[in-house]
């Protein structure tokens, strides 16, 4: 969902791993206005949970930071975002009220989409929270990180969403895709990837980068198949990938030097466009994939379907109500370490 990034825990997949959000009386958010909507109010207790969740959300990146560059929470999230000046804390802060907003929006023709949730779709809310809080329980849960937040009130914001997301469903289905089969011909090769430094044994022979791809070539025409060269040169990068034919900006060695194989049909090449050679051996799968063609399909269609529901959500837009953030939200802290 490329503009409407609905925070929805049916979706959420990424691990929260950061732990020790820290303290604070939050009693009182359920009271005070982080938000507004025409006549809407988006209290601070679930403004500051979906704010939590998505400051869990980056932890991995966070670790990452701290690893290379030894910078810890704190120094990121005050680090610069490289939009308008702003830092990372306020950026994520930005983003989460124009989801607020965008699903208000989407809520608007919630009644004209038919978007009321089915007994599944609620038993999969009710799940999805179960299996959160039971993961997340001192990441995200604990009074110090969300004060009095209810799980009823968890639950109606999840429904909300659950609507939003259904609205956003429905107005991209009703998108009239046009991708042609030509479109979406594919063909796949699978194929050994490595550098000057990689090296196997060839007998009492140690084989070096270049060669190793003589090597492997010369073996498959004396008849071996890729799958022995794969058991025997293990500890060689080995992968299997899918083109789409006319996709006329991949610009990689792989596509353009694989395009016109058949099946069956192998070779050696080079990439030299980047700072040191990388060497390939590779043969073609199958050069008619039609499963391959199937997923492009569904690709561009998405395009498409999203194209089309961006040209209908800018109209809505244009008729929505106010919306305001209050002060209260923008003092929050990030990380919530208090």
């Amino acid at each position: 969902m490329k503009k409407i990034k609905v925070i929805c825990v049916l979706l959420l997949t990424a691990a929260l791993l950061l732990s020790g959000c820290g303290a604070g009386n939050k009693s009182n958010y359920g009271k005070v206005v982080a938000a507004t909507y025409g006549d809407r109010t988006i209290y601070l207790d679930e403004a500051n949970f979906w704010l939590r969740a998505q400051e869990l959300d980056y932890s991995y990146l966070i670790s990452i930071y701290n690893q290379l560059y030894g910078v810890d929470a704190a120094g990121f999230w005050a680090g610069d975002s490289g939009r308008r000046a702003q830092t990372y804390a306020e950026s994520m802060k930005e983003d989460i009220m124009a989801e607020f907003r965008q699903i208000n929006i989407l809520l608007d023709h919630a009644a004209e989409y038919n978007a009321e949730l089915t007994a599944d779709e609620m038993a999969k809310i009710d799940k999805s929270m179960a299996d959160m809080k039971a993961n997340y329980s001192n990441h995200l849960f604990s009074e110090s990180v969300i004060g009095n937040y209810s799980d009823d009130a968890l639950k109606q914001s999840l429904i909300n969403r659950t609507k939003a997301l259904k609205v956003w469903d429905a107005v991209r289905n009703q998108a009239q895709t046009t991708v042609t089969d030509e479109e979406c011909k594919s063909f796949t090769v699978r194929f050994f990837r490595f550098d000057d430094s990689a090296n196997v044994k060839d007998g009492d022979n140690t084989v070096t980068g270049a060669a190793i791809a003589d090597l492997l070539e010369n073996a498959m025409k004396d008849g071996k198949s890729f799958d022995d060269l794969k058991s025997s040169y293990n500890s060689l990068y080995y992968s299997t990938e899918s083109f789409r034919y006319r996709d006329s900006d991949n610009t990689t060695a792989l596509y353009k030097e694989c395009r016109d194989l058949t099946k069956g049909q192998f070779k050696q090449f080079t990439d030299t466009s980047g700072e040191s050679p990388i060497h390939y051996v590779a043969e073609c799968v199958s050069e008619d994939d039609k499963a391959a063609a199937a997923n492009i399909r569904q690709e561009l269609e998405s395009v498409q379907k999203e194209d089309y529901f961006e040209k209908i959500f800018a109209e809505w837009q244009k008729a929505a109500k106010p919306f305001s953030v209050k002060s209260a939200f923008s003092s929050l802290p990030v990380p919530d370490n208090k």
